[in-house]
């Protein structure tokens, strides 16, 4: 794994953000500023390159001495779960959460989860509070726990909403590598030895119907095995 450091030096952070992409350079800037332009500031950003081809590290580098609370890693193609879980590891925050590279926050994202954390100090992690985006027959996936049928986003664990203290994130191993809803089974996992809340929050906005996305690949998935069923 190869990391491209800035060169100014910058204090922990409270939160560390961690953003996978893989060949997202046409999506990613959208994330970015909205990351940007959170009302909460004491954050560092870290872009974790799931070996791009599209040219992401030659957008990303020249912005890295403008900006030294970003921090770039580039690896060869290891997935989501496996992206996610180097994020962690490399963190120097106190919370860590995440974003997709083809969704953002509103203004007051970070804001509301520190402040209900630090509120709660008893709560090890959250998640929910998603703003859907997109049209509404692509707010429907494949049930993780009834693959023979749908739910709706509103009802599913949104892995890029998970915020909480690091320390579990990475004592805990992180994310498993699972075709689908690896964050489903973390938290089924994590719920047996921390302390997880679902809040309501709606300052996360995942946008759905794209065509390289997951959700629409797996409902994709979906449509042709019912189709296949059918026959």
């Amino acid at each position: 794994m190869e990391e491209i450091k800035n060169s100014l030096e910058f204090a922990c952070p409270r939160v560390s953000i961690i953003l996978p992409v893989y060949n997202r350079r046409h999506l990613i800037l959208r994330a970015i500023a909205s990351v940007q332009r959170q009302s909460f500031k004491d954050w560092e950003l870290l872009i974790v390159d799931d070996g791009s081809s599209d040219g992401l590290e030659e957008l990303i580098l020249p912005l890295l001495q403008e900006n030294p609370n970003w921090r770039y890693l580039k690896h060869s193609r290891r997935r989501l779960s496996a992206t996610r879980n180097i994020g962690l590891q490399a963190g120097l925050g106190f919370y860590a959460t995440f974003i997709d590279s083809d969704d953002e926050y509103l203004e007051e994202h970070l804001q509301t989860r520190v402040s209900y954390m630090d509120a709660h100090p008893q709560v090890d992690l959250i998640h929910g509070g998603v703003v859907l985006n997109g049209p509404e027959h692509s707010h429907w996936v494949q049930d993780a726990f009834h693959p023979d049928a749908t739910i709706h986003l509103s009802q599913c664990t949104i892995g890029a909403t998970l915020f909480g203290k690091r320390r579990v994130f990475v004592d805990s191993g992180g994310f498993k590598r699972l075709p689908y809803s690896a964050e489903s089974e973390f938290i089924a996992r994590l719920a047996r030895t921390y302390t997880i809340e679902r809040v309501e929050f709606p300052t996360y906005v995942y946008y759905t119907g794209l065509e390289d996305s997951i959700c629409t690949q797996r409902l994709r998935q979906y449509e042709k095995d019912n189709n296949r069923s059918a026959l």
